[in-house]
């Protein structure tokens, strides 16, 4: 696993090199700048971004491709499979429709039928019941399009209930197959007419009544393929009829004198959906990744814009004991470097004439578990004093780092006063302090506007949540 996880990383380098993403005028310059401010100045941040996210959309490509040729040769073989029975609905599960192809023998074309399974049946004593008004609605229903029971060429209306579904009714005919059990005219050959008795019982609530009646049934227009298809549906009903109580319907091999082969055709091949979803899921993934490294940017300059005051008021302090502004920043960087080493979070210092202590923001007693990014370039700011740029320089380049407007701000007052003298310098600090105080004071204010903002919705919700309970018994009891 390890080995794998290895040579991803190192393919995922080499895309990188050979594409140049990490090289300047290639790719976003902002989400660059941003990787590199969050690593604190690291050079190898945004290789090791790029690298990250490479690997990363090389597996969700690669899992998607790999189940993507797994569906494809799946579903290759074969669209459809022959079939000797069909599974029968449970008891109480209804009647199931199944769609199925039937192969004639002889035949090139196959034939789409849609074969209706009864629910399987189980002995028990049913209970009926006989309306009168079901009786009556049965000899308007019953003709259907056909003008009277003497001339019927149409299909018979052989209803399953009546009288809103209280009453249930099952038809038997004689002779047999003459109409169907769905009231079609299935074999009628005379040209003269067959005469065919219907009779119909009708259940209601344990009470039983029998209709019977005559039709004069004369043979419809029908095709050939029309007649092959009756005969088919004939030999299914009959074969479901005698194989009720089964398991399973076992379907016929034969019809009209032709040979059947039962077909159903097989899931659609969803190779192609895998495909587009693995697709979808890449892009989603590049740019979810480039919005958590703008995400980690934005709460970076909150946090420097938190810490703001608190590094003013050590400046302020340590500057006004005496010390000079390298030493100051040597000092802080220091101090930062122990507390991120143990448990003792980082500069409490008690701000000249106030009481109690200005912690960093975020620092409540226990370890750090994030960089304070601006003692991070505290110390930065401190290694390139000691690897040889000025100090000036150092200062200024420290201000720009940091992005933010106050820091700039400082980094050109600290350059500035370098050259020309610290004289005045505490007393700037001390002010720019106190007013850094203020934009803190102003600054949270604000984020606690907006969290109340948010509030709003679940607060609407919980308004609806209790009015609908105090309403809607006071409108019940009406």
């Amino acid at each position: 696993m390890k080995k794998d996880r290895k040579g991803m990383e190192q393919l995922g380098e080499f895309l990188v090199e050979q594409l140049r993403l990490d090289q300047p005028g290639n790719g976003k310059q902002e989400l660059k700048e941003e990787l590199t401010a969050l690593a604190v100045g690291s050079r190898f941040a945004v290789k090791e971004y790029y690298v990250r996210k490479t690997v990363l959309l090389l597996m969700v490509l690669g899992a998607g491709l790999a189940l993507t040729v797994v569906c494809f040769f799946t579903f290759r073989a074969g669209g459809s499979t022959e079939l000797t029975s069909v599974a029968r609905p449970g008891y109480g599960e209804g009647d199931r429709t199944e769609s199925l192809t039937v192969q004639v023998e002889n035949e090139d074309e196959v034939q789409e039928l849609n074969v209706t399974v009864q629910e399987r049946r189980y002995t028990e004593e049913e209970k009926q019941q006989i309306l009168s008004l079901a009786l009556k609605e049965l000899e308007e229903l019953l003709p259907g399009e056909n003008g009277s029971l003497d001339h019927v060429q149409s299909p018979l209306a052989f209803t399953d209930s009546l009288q809103d579904g209280a009453v249930s009714v099952s038809w038997t005919t004689d002779p047999y197959g003459v109409i169907g059990v769905d009231g079609s005219i299935e074999s009628a050959e005379s040209e003269e007419g067959t005469l065919v008795e219907i009779q119909a019982t009708l259940n209601c609530d344990g009470l039983e009544a029998i209709y019977s009646t005559f039709a004069n049934v004369f043979p419809p227009d029908r095709t050939e393929e029309e007649q092959l298809l009756d005969a088919i549906y004939e030999e299914v009903a009959h074969a479901d009829d005698e194989s009720s109580c089964e398991s399973e319907l076992v379907l016929p091999t034969s019809a009209a004198g032709q040979k059947l082969t039962w077909l159903k055709e097989e899931t659609a091949n969803p190779y192609l959906s895998v495909l587009a979803m693995t697709l979808i899921l890449t892009v989603c993934v590049y740019l979810q990744m480039d919005n958590q490294v703008h995400t980690k940017a934005e709460e970076r300059k909150k946090q420097l814009l938190l810490d703001y005051p608190d590094l003013m008021w050590k400046m302020t302090m340590l500057l006004g004991a005496g010390m000079s502004i390298r030493g100051a920043f040597v000092r802080i960087s220091e101090e930062y470097i122990r507390s991120r080493e143990s448990a003792v979070p980082a500069g409490q210092t008690k701000a000249p004439g106030r009481a109690g202590t200005v912690k960093a923001a975020g620092q409540r007693g226990k370890k750090e578990t994030q960089p304070r990014y601006v003692y991070e370039e505290v110390v930065r700011t401190c290694l390139e004093m000691q690897s040889g740029v000025g100090e000036a320089q150092a200062y200024e380049r420290f201000g720009k780092r940091c992005q933010l407007p106050e820091y700039i701000r400082l980094g050109s007052v600290l350059s500035q006063n370098l050259r020309k003298g610290a004289k005045g310098l505490t007393a700037l600090l001390e002010q720019e302090a106190e007013s850094s105080l203020n934009e803190r004071k102003n600054h949270a204010r604000k984020i606690g506007e907006q969290a109340g903002t948010k509030l709003l919705l679940p607060m609407i919700l919980m308004l609806g949540i209790v009015l609908t309970v105090l309403m809607v018994p006071a409108f019940l009891s009406f």
